[in-house]
């Protein structure tokens, strides 16, 4: 029974704190960071504490306490979402109500509501500890898995372990109700990220890379109208003036470093130096760029050029490549 809780306890860590897969260039999600599973450790503590007043025995002081609940859920489910989410007070606390709606279902059906708190803290506890690190791993493989294929196949392995753990389950008479639960939590994982991906799947085909969720590797998103950016064009990394935002890609003007007669506008460096390295020319012939190629932004165009731009005629951009199950993959 150890060893399976074990191996099904560090099944949910690694999915609670996992950074995704990355791109093609190696960079990742930020990962959780090693505070997180012993911020679920202590905050699993305090979002049982709602169902306390309901068994038997209550004091009026713990009564009190159950307020610290919702501040705990919210709180762990703020630590454990990725940057970009944490300012999104709302959807965090929308997040954090559900968690207390299953921590607080899971427990008053497996304690018992005749007997004190204090005489099976201990189950409580370990219930509240698993229900929390498997709803917020849900969470956070769902958040970091951008590439539908890679996200649909971490929900394959994540089943599979969950079946194999349930087998074990059976085969060695292991009936607590902890082991029952940690099968459960692996499995809703595995679940939520094969849903997910099958899902983003669906659009990805139908349309190509999406703007959101974001993909791994920018620290600024999305791009902006207006904004210098470092992207892949035509398979080179080079500067792009951001022009337009579509739904699964942007249309772009790149910065070449060669001039054309009518259908390029130089960039002198003084008056782009705090994005550009050296004189260049800015190609007037809108190329569309899925959002899987953007790097880096480098700063934004200055307003006297933007206006410019304006005021030229811009080519139609060529049509994109048709999405492919390879590039649902991260695959080139």
């Amino acid at each position: 029974m150890l060893l399976l809780s074990a191996v099904l306890g560090m099944v949910l860590l690694v999915a609670l704190v996992t950074p995704g897969p990355g791109n093609r260039a190696g960079r990742r999600y930020p990962w959780a960071g090693f505070g997180a599973p012993f911020a679920v450790l202590g905050g699993s503590l305090l979002t049982p504490l709602p169902i306390v007043p309901l068994l038997a025995g209550a004091r009026p002081w713990q009564w009190a306490l159950a307020a610290t609940g919702p501040v705990a859920a919210y709180a762990m489910a703020r630590r454990v979402s990725p940057p970009w989410w944490r300012p999104w007070h709302g959807w965090i606390a929308g997040r954090a109500a559900l968690l207390l709606f299953l921590v607080a279902g899971t427990e008053l059906t497996l304690v018992d509501r005749s007997v004190p708190a204090t005489g099976q803290a201990a189950l409580i506890w370990i219930v509240s500890l698993i229900v929390t690190a498997g709803y917020l791993a849900c969470w956070r493989v769902v958040d970091t898995g951008y590439w539908p294929l890679l996200l649909i196949r971490d929900g394959a392995v994540l089943l599979a372990m969950a079946g194999a753990g349930a087998w074990w389950q059976r085969r060695s008479g292991l009936d607590g109700p902890a082991t029952t639960l940690l099968v459960a939590a692996v499995a809703a994982v595995g679940v939520s990220a094969l849903l997910a991906g099958m899902w983003r799947l669906v659009r990805w085909l139908r349309h190509g890379p999406p703007s959101w969720p974001r993909p791994p590797g920018p620290a600024t998103w999305p791009p902006q109208p207006g904004q210098v950016w470092n992207a892949t064009v035509d398979r080179e990394d080079r500067p792009v003036v951001v022009w337009e935002l579509k739904r699964h890609c942007a249309y772009v003007l790149a910065v070449t470093s060669s001039d054309g007669v009518r259908e390029h506008m130089r960039l002198p460096l003084a008056e782009w130096h705090r994005v550009l390295s050296d004189d260049a020319w800015l190609s007037l012939q809108i190329t569309a760029v899925p959002y899987t190629d953007f790097r880096s932004v480098r700063g934004r165009c200055p307003d006297r050029f933007w206006e410019r731009m304006g005021r030229r005629t811009v080519g139609a951009p060529a049509a994109l490549k048709a999405p492919t199950l390879r590039s649902a993959a991260n695959l080139p």
